[in-house]
């Protein structure tokens, strides 16, 4: 299992702009460091964002829409989203640094345009497709 200390996450969280943050949760399960940010909508639901590379080293983007239960403290997403290739380009290593760059680029109002525009993954027939969001 990954370990990472305080200080590097607030490192972390501290160069990236727009609010975007490490997504610690997914770092200390997968180890591998991913950004995230929230972007609430409509009554308790929210857009989350996930900038993370693909399996072919491209920096890529991950848009998911979550309602969130407040009485049980949990939020749900119907569905795999949608993800767009922000930048085509393959990478020889997955360094943390280019996302953070990434993420001067990627306002609140960026994002809102990214995810209007991407198209909601397909479904394989194992997962559920989204509904367009």
């Amino acid at each position: 299992m990954a370990t990472i200390t305080k200080q590097k996450v607030e490192e972390i969280n501290n160069k990236c702009s727009n609010n975007w943050e490490l997504d610690v949760f997914y770092f200390l399960n997968w180890n591998q460091k991913t950004l995230i940010k929230r972007i609430p909508i409509e009554d308790n639901n929210y857009l989350e964002f996930t900038l993370y590379y693909n399996n072919q080293n491209q920096i890529t983007l991950n848009i998911g829409k979550f309602h969130q239960i407040e009485e049980k403290g949990i939020a749900i997403s119907d569905g795999m989203g949608k993800t767009a290739i922000l930048n085509e380009t393959i990478f020889k290593r997955k360094n943390v640094n280019n996302l953070i760059e990434y993420t001067n680029q990627l306002t609140d109002n960026e994002l809102l345009k990214i995810n209007a525009e991407a198209k909601v993954k397909k479904s394989d027939g194992l997962f559920l497709q989204s509904e367009d969001f």
